[in-house]
């Protein structure tokens, strides 16, 4: 019994140190670090959209390759705030995209929605043009849809620019499980996943505790941002079967062997959709189609390209930007394939990418905003727009 007791007391003794060890970590991380420094902070699922930014959140995204601070408006969109009603004089260019377009890794005055603002302001047109920057991490032309005809057309755009990755494919076959069509084949809602509850009930309770210190401590987050890199790592498993049901980049495998036309079906008729609303509108439409890092330049995205099972130093090709570039002016969609512009970019200098994370520096969001400005220029000087 006395063994016992002494044995209740050391445990005691132990749980009380480790409790005032927690918590004066935690003051110390208050004090060195906000609170929202993870991606989730600023997500939300919509039912709707699938998922989207919280309207007026605000705070940090930071991993061990960047600390930028994130600002979301009262429309949900990572911009300045701006009103729905378009002012005198004005019109407005809206920009839809995934991460790359949201600015993925800089901070929003380093994103090509901005530099491009800059650039129209600093040119003279018979109007005024205002960008907004509509991009979300992981929307897909569905989800550029659905926001498009639901919220994207009350903000009344003129012109509007779909940012076209390569990763849309995927996702869009992704998306389409758990998205409902009308009787036409016209996508209605996209639902958000639900994280199932884990069997047994000390799994279960353990996930809870897990939760509770990510909803009400800085200490996990602080500890979470900076091995989530190698936690990833761990639990990662490469679907390189260059099946693109399953493996994100799969037409950049040389395993691959399907029809990227046949496999892009279902991006297509949503481009097209896309196209045919705002026709109707008399609202211009075009596409951006940029290359990814290891498309680029044997020496760009080197951390990332084997994390995801590619070969370093090895320069892969644009075939499937081709494909896309050629659907897109055989539909009528003006387009601009910055593949080249990359290239020749990253000859001259560099980098353009994160090295593990994979989207664009500041450099890459400035070779972006010059070229779709060099793009829509001549369309942006006509008087009679």
């Amino acid at each position: 019994m006395k063994r016992f007791s002494t044995f209740l007391k050391n445990a005691a003794l132990v749980a009380v140190s480790c409790l005032v060890a927690l918590v004066f970590l935690e003051g110390i991380v208050r004090l060195i670090e906000p609170r929202e420094v993870m991606r989730y902070f600023f997500m939300q699922p919509d039912s709707l959209l699938n998922h989207s930014f919280i309207p007026g959140a605000s705070g940090h995204y930071k991993t061990t390759e960047f600390d930028v601070i994130y600002r979301i408006n009262s429309h949900g969109l990572r911009d300045r705030e701006i009103s729905i009603r378009k002012p005198a004089g004005t019109r407005r260019l809206l920009m839809l995209g995934d991460s790359f377009t949201e600015g993925d890794g800089v901070e929003y005055e380093e994103s090509f929605s901005y530099r491009l603002q800059q650039l129209l302001d600093s040119t003279a047109l018979p109007e005024r043009w205002e960008v907004i920057n509509a991009g979300v991490g992981s929307y897909s032309p569905l989800l550029e849809y659905l926001y498009l005809t639901h919220r994207g057309l009350a903000l009344q755009p003129d012109m509007v620019v779909l940012n076209l990755d390569l990763s849309d494919i995927f996702d869009d076959l992704s998306y389409s499980a758990r998205t409902r069509y009308d009787e036409r084949g016209v996508p209605v809602a996209a639902t958000p996943e639900t994280e199932p509850r884990p069997a047994g009930r000390l799994a279960a309770s353990l996930v809870d505790v897990k939760d509770f210190f990510k909803d009400h401590t800085r200490l996990y987050n602080f500890i979470r941002l900076r091995i989530d890199r190698y936690l990833e790592g761990a639990r990662h498993t490469v679907d390189m079967s260059g099946n693109i049901h399953y493996d994100k980049y799969a037409m950049l495998r040389p395993q691959y062997h399907a029809d990227f036309d046949r496999d892009c079906a279902l991006t297509y008729r949503h481009l097209l959709l896309i196209r045919d609303t705002l026709q109707a509108r008399g609202i211009d439409f075009r596409i951006n189609v940029y290359p990814y890092g290891l498309q680029v330049s044997p020496r760009e995205w080197t951390a990332g390209r084997q994390f995801w099972g590619f070969t370093p130093d090895t320069l892969y090709g644009t075939e499937p930007q081709a494909t896309l570039t050629r659907f897109c002016r055989n539909s009528g969609i003006p387009v601009t394939n910055l593949c080249e512009a990359f290239r020749t970019y990253a000859t001259k200098a560099g980098p353009l990418y994160h090295d593990y994370n994979g989207h664009w520096l500041p450099a890459g969001h400035m070779l972006v905003a010059r070229e779709l400005y060099a793009a829509i220029l001549p369309r942006l000087r006509k008087t009679e727009y």
